[in-house]
């Protein structure tokens, strides 16, 4: 999010009154991500009374943290997306997102954790979902190497995990995108 709110379109029918410069920014880049997806800059997000955004005609999920932005949107597939900044916050809490058979023990594979638990939670809204919930399979070992060397956000890990849905016996597979900056995750399930 380096534009600023000057430079990003503002769709009509869209209330501005946001508490925060900072949340307004967050709203309208979401709009300007949408408007390219699409190429319609008329088009505005309701909400469901849980919060999860609507789009006629379009599964969508929206994500922003400390200067990122993401959107998925299908109308072919239900989509969850989760953005996080890379920091050691989760570190503090790993207790309430971690199950005990899951890997834990470096920052990449907590960020990862989360992030791809944040997606799973919002393509499975309908499921209400808690983190132990869902189980992690292992993780490719090469995510740690982003915190290890001076990387640039372009030298991202990429790469994708399982999830399993206890609660479903559902398997989710989760792409991801893990930089110094940033832990970006996303999936896609069939509406069939």
């Amino acid at each position: 999010m380096t534009e600023s709110i000057a430079q990003l379109p503002k769709p009509k029918g869209l209330d501005l009154a946001f508490r925060s410069e900072k949340r307004l920014k967050e709203e309208l880049c979401v709009y300007a991500l949408l408007s390219a997806m699409t190429g319609n800059d008329q088009l505005v997000i309701g909400h469901e009374s849980s919060g999860k955004p609507l789009l006629e005609g379009w599964s969508i999920s929206i994500s922003h943290t400390r200067g990122w932005v993401a959107v998925i949107l299908s109308d072919d597939y239900q989509v969850g997306i989760d953005i996080e900044y890379s920091s050691d916050r989760v570190s503090k809490v790993v207790e309430r997102f971690i199950r005990e058979d899951e890997q834990r023990a470096t920052l990449a594979q907590q960020l990862i954790n989360w992030s791809a638990k944040e997606t799973v939670y919002k393509l499975c809204s309908e499921q209400k979902l808690d983190y132990f919930d869902m189980r992690l399979h292992t993780l490719q070992s090469d995510i740690d190497t982003v915190f290890e060397q001076k990387r640039h956000t372009s030298d991202a890990v990429r790469g994708a995990v399982r999830v399993d849905v206890l609660k479903t016996k559902e398997v989710v597979t989760v792409h991801y995108e893990l930089t110094p900056d940033y832990v970006l995750t996303y999936s896609f399930l069939d509406f069939r």
